[in-house]
């Protein structure tokens, strides 16, 4: 895997597993071996500390030392407690002959690059013999050692030193996000170089499209809608930026809280888009007000990229552009204030039905009302011709993770993760289909790949049409798709799906109400059986695809 994320940014690390790899590893209350300790009157400041280290140095304050003991060995059992309970044996332990004390060693070694201590090893390997060796596994895989590890190992390339490794543990332990951690060592020096001159055979990201931008401007909090837009004297709000901006302009916004909605009208051209960036990914907090969209694009050539989008309303981007692009934001939590009503809703939307070409990729949208709320509320839902809609997680949507509907045509749908939307009596995962207004469509040469549609209660993957109309035309393509555990699976009303793997993912940690982990285990079924014909070059965080011998299913390419 090239990086890693989690999503419950508030969620602590010590609600994986355990308090800390110091729990984890040593028995709960033994020693902590070689597991460096962070202490008041240190920190981790010293001479040797990596430069990743340094990244948040300034951000966090120097953290006590947290004791391993104290009733921490029955909450490693109970946060493991949902692990698999199947096969004994891992993969990557093939032996019958292997005992599990050497199974669970053999763990340490793989998966934390160290011997075991004496005291984990017993304690796990007593766990083991209760539960399984992949229950361990799993478990061990939760630990802010582990995660810490697997971010020096993609991001930097390289094992964590000592203090590097006790710094980023105690952040997690303090109450910072996985997503934290992996924030601030993208933000080192030493990150910045390596994506400049990546060390041999490290697989780079694929290139990112080049910035044209010829004008600048700037936003941010404590700036005046009076000022110019500078850097040095930026503009308050986003709405005063976009009424200044032309073609080829990017509008830098600062990380911080937005309150009021956003209407954005200016085009771009096809040489020279304009961008809105959150100059930290989901750093800028837009939080609408009342019952309708929070942010309104009515431009084409337009980006909207790495915001954070909330609010009372039933839609978190509505695009009434073409040739647009919704990428890296974080849409979330909107209530629905208005209503159930006719209108629907969507936590991103192409909504001008003579529009074309708007690309959803990499968003994270959840929550968007309740689900089993509103039939009309979906995810993300798409009422044009073209666009990719890829590399998405969508959950807890009210209806659908995903839906085509009125001029949908010609739609590419790859490599989105998608869960829990829904209810037993309305939505599901993924729809294809065309009608209502402006009548006469039909889904044509549209792709449906690569995708994992799992435990959405109604439906996973469906093709729909009114009653007594033909919808579904000729071209499409249904295919190495994940769906697995949802009320039916795939169905389809023309054509067939090929390359359709019906078994549990095995994310890393799954949990529907978002406090998961949704990379793929190393023996997920959804690791190289994704199809490369029109797949996109990068997973949800940049990482080229694919990393191993093929593609993976799913938002995340792992192995």
């Amino acid at each position: 895997m090239k990086k890693i994320v989690t999503f419950a940014s508030n969620v602590h690390a010590s609600a994986l597993l355990c308090c800390s790899a110091a729990v984890l590893l040593t028995a709960c209350g033994g020693s902590t071996m070689d597991t460096p300790t962070v202490t008041a009157s240190t920190g981790v400041q010293s001479a040797n500390v990596s430069e990743a280290t340094d990244a948040a140095a300034a951000q966090v304050p120097a953290l006590t030392e947290e004791s391993a003991g104290s009733g921490t060995f029955e909450q490693a059992s109970n946060a493991a407690a949902t692990a698999p309970q199947g096969n004994k044996m891992l993969a990557t332990v093939n032996s019958a002959a292997t005992s599990v004390s050497d199974q669970v060693a053999s763990l340490y070694r793989t998966l934390l690059n160290r011997e075991p201590d004496g005291a984990g090893l017993q304690y796990w390997t007593q766990q083991a013999n209760a539960h399984s060796v992949d229950w361990v596994r799993t478990a061990i895989m939760g630990s802010e050692e582990y995660q810490v590890i697997q971010m020096y190992a993609t991001l930097l390339g390289r094992k964590p030193d000592s203090d590097g490794l006790a710094h980023w543990i105690a952040q997690m332990r303090g109450g910072h996000s996985a997503d934290w951690v992996r924030d601030s060592i993208m933000q080192s020096q030493e990150y910045r170089d390596r994506q400049q001159n990546p060390a041999p055979g490290t697989p780079a990201p694929a290139p990112a499209a080049p910035d044209t931008s010829i004008y600048h401007l700037y936003v941010a909090t404590n700036g005046s809608d009076s000022n110019t837009g500078t850097q040095a004297k930026p503009f308050k709000t986003i709405a005063k930026a976009a009424g200044a901006a032309k073609a080829g302009t990017t509008i830098h916004v600062a990380a911080g809280t937005y309150s009021g909605n956003v209407s954005t009208k200016t085009s771009g051209t096809s040489s020279n888009r304009i961008r809105f960036v959150s100059d930290t990914k989901w750093g800028a907090k837009v939080v609408g007000s009342g019952a309708e969209a929070m942010w309104t694009n009515s431009g084409n050539y337009v980006e909207i990229n790495g915001f954070d989008i909330t609010g009372p309303g039933r839609h978190g981007i509505l695009n009434n552009g073409s040739n647009t692009l919704m990428t890296n934001n974080h849409i979330h939590n909107l209530g629905l204030s208005g209503g159930c009503t006719g209108g629907g809703g969507a936590g991103i939307v192409n909504a001008n039905y003579s529009g074309s070409n708007g690309d959803v990729i990499g968003n994270l949208v959840h929550d968007i009302a309740k689900p089993g709320a509103c039939n009309g509320v979906q995810g993300i839902y798409s009422a044009n011709k073209g666009g990719k809609i890829m590399n998405n997680v969508v959950y807890r949507a009210s209806s659908y993770g995903i839906h085509l509907w009125h001029a949908a045509t010609d739609v590419l749908i790859a490599n989105n993760t998608v869960f829990a939307n829904g209810s037993s009596s309305m939505g599901g995962g993924i729809v294809i289909g065309a009608g209502d207004a402006p009548g006469g469509v039909q889904v044509k040469n549209t792709k449906v790949i690569n995708n994992i549609v799992y435990n959405n209660p109604r439906s996973g993957i469906l093709q729909y049409c009114y009653s007594g109309q033909s919808c579904i035309g000729s071209g499409n393509v249904t295919a190495n798709n994940l769906a697995y555990g949802n009320g039916s699976n795939v169905s389809l009303k023309t054509g067939s799906a090929t390359g359709t793997v019906s078994a549990d993912p095995k994310f890393v940690s799954y949990n529907p109400t978002g406090t998961g982990d949704y990379r793929l285990q190393a023996a997920s079924p959804a690791v190289n059986k994704g199809t490369s014909s029109s797949a996109p070059a990068t997973d949800i965080l940049g990482t080229a695809r694919p990393l191993g011998g093929a593609f993976d299913i799913g938002a995340y390419e792992n192995y």
